[in-house]
């Protein structure tokens, strides 16, 4: 494996998206609980949303943003050029 790849581990669509969230979350200086609480979700969700443990439908993205003040399209911009090819391929595939 080269030092390249090992640099950049491939990500999942669904930590992508998470890293993107949390880090909006910290530029707001919200706790993961008070994004909860204003997304209407559970700790528990949000939290494993933003690890990119479970996928999120558009509306919790919509929420998200909305409760962040930030675009969806900022959070959602290029995010297939942050995984992996096989993870887009899937993605196709399903459509």
């Amino acid at each position: 494996m080269s030092s390249e790849a090992t640099a950049h581990p491939i990500k999942t669509v669904a930590q992508e998206l998470g890293q993107r969230i949390r880090k909006a979350r910290n530029e707001k200086d919200l706790t993961i609980q008070a994004l909860a609480d204003m997304v209407g979700i559970e700790y528990t969700q949000m939290s494993r949303i933003e690890l990119g443990k479970i996928n999120t439908s558009v509306l919790q993205v919509c929420r998200i943003s909305r409760a962040l003040d930030i675009s969806m399209s900022s959070l959602l911009k290029d995010l297939e050029l942050n995984v992996s090819l096989k993870q887009i391929e899937d993605c196709r595939s399903e459509m």
